[in-house]
């Protein structure tokens, strides 16, 4: 991989990192706990607690993929970015550039 397209996808890295820490930090008061002395019907607050936990999850997904790309960062400045980490051939530019923060080949994966 050449110097110009190691700045490409430190860049796409960052930019998903950016996005998932606003995406957290925007959502951080819907992922409160529903509060039980909010004055909701039965199934408006039944709802209000469904909501908050898919907003839980989402952020939970949202907090592992920011530890993948810190990897990603990490393993562009140690020259192992674009290798499989199982069979360490070359991943594609394809799924490189729809996924950047990607470890494995398709074959792998």
């Amino acid at each position: 991989m050449n110097p110009e397209q190691r700045q490409v996808y430190k860049d796409k890295l960052k930019a998903v990192l950016l996005e998932i820490e606003d995406y957290l930090s925007k959502s951080e008061d819907a992922a409160e706990a529903v509060s039980p002395d909010k004055s909701l019907g039965r199934l408006s607050r039944m709802e209000a607690m469904q909501d908050q936990q898919l907003v839980l999850e989402v952020r939970r997904r949202q907090k592992r993929r920011k530890a993948e790309v810190f990897n990603a960062i990490s393993r562009l400045e140690q020259d192992q970015y674009g290798q499989c980490i199982f069979c360490r051939s070359q991943i594609s530019e394809e799924r490189l550039d729809a996924f950047p923060e990607v470890q494995t080949c398709m074959k792998c994966a």
